[in-house]
Parts: C-alpha cells; structure tokens; sequence
C-alpha cells in the first residue's frame, strides 16, 4: 500500500512537471522566446558592438554575458545579439545568436561543436520533454530532431562539424512580412 502511494505520488510529480515544462515559453537559460528586447538587455547586459569596438584599447567591452548587439537593415530582425562566451550550463557553445523583431525576441540559435551533439539535445530534452525525430531526406544527411508547439519550435540539426539549433516563434514569419511591407505591428 505504502509503495502505490509512493509509486501514485512520483507518477503524479512527472505529469505537473511535464505539464509545466509545455507552459515554459521555449529557450535556453534565461533566454526566452517572445521575450522583450528591453528585459533581455537588462538582464544579459547588451553592449553596442560599434561603440564598444570604437573605444578601442583591445578587447571591446561586451558586458558580463558578452552580448554585442548592433542594428539590422534586412527583413529577419531589426537588432541582432551574439555572444561568444555564454554556456549551456556546462556545455560548451560557439555562439549565441538573438534576432529581435518589433521589440521581442522571435528567432535565436545556439551553436556548439558537434561533439556537444547529444549533450545540447538532452539539456533541452530536460526542458521541453523528448523531441520527435526530422526524417531525412537522402543518406548525405544527418539526423535532427524538433519540439513544436503552438508558440513555437525548436530544431536541432546536426552537421558535420557543428550542431545548430534554432528556436523560432511561431509568428516569426509574418512579423518578417510585415517588417518586409513597411507594416508596423500596432499594439493596444
């Protein structure tokens, strides 16, 4: 009886834990989809890239999560982010890459070496639940996984080298269509 009940309260623990990872907005560390650019500057210390690099004297000053962010003249963010040194808890990455679209964060990628393959899918896994499988298309490619759900998805390809992920909110594309037609989201 007592081992049902135990049995009963860890099955019960798993569902509220699942249930509350699928309410999570997708993303990595304190990084979240749909988030707004003024929080994340706040909060990852953003640093102009041009001013930084202007001040001279070596190493440009990226603040203390090494976020550069300069403006973007093309249709697919309007400020672009990238760091060399933010880390996966303890995994490794080369970069990573936020793309800022009327003032929210709606596309950002996570690149490492491949070696971090398994590594980058089981934190996010940790996150988001198990990833369905992207069925290739031709034996010259490698497999991929996704996590999709009605705000967004996420896709982690694995390359030759690297491993790229990218996480993208579902309402990327028209805000890039709107910012392609001259089109301003209003709001209120």
């Amino acid at each position: 009886m007592k081992a049902q009940l135990i049995l009963i309260g860890w099955l019960a623990a798993f569902a509220a834990a699942n249930a509350a990872a699928a309410d999570l907005p997708f993303g990595v560390l304190d990084i979240g989809l749909g988030a707004s650019y003024a929080r994340l500057e706040r909060d990852l210390d953003f640093r102009d890239i041009d001013a930084s690099l202007a001040k001279g004297g070596g190493k440009p000053d990226l603040g203390k999560r090494g976020y550069g962010c300069m403006p973007r003249e093309d249709d697919f963010a309007d400020v672009a982010c990238v760091s060399h040194i933010e880390r996966l808890d303890d995994i490794e990455t080369r970069e990573i890459r936020l793309h800022f679209l009327e003032g929210r964060l709606q596309q950002f990628s996570v690149t490492a070496e491949v070696q971090y393959y398994d590594a980058v899918v089981a934190y996010i896994a940790r996150r988001f639940g198990q990833p369905q499988a992207v069925p290739v298309k031709d034996a010259s490619e490698q497999p991929s996984v996704k996590w999709e759900s009605e705000a967004g998805r996420i896709v982690a390809l694995r390359g030759k080298d690297l491993v790229f992920v990218n996480f993208q909110l579902a309402t990327y594309p028209d805000a890039i269509k709107r910012k392609h037609d001259g089109q301003r989201m209003q709001c209120g």
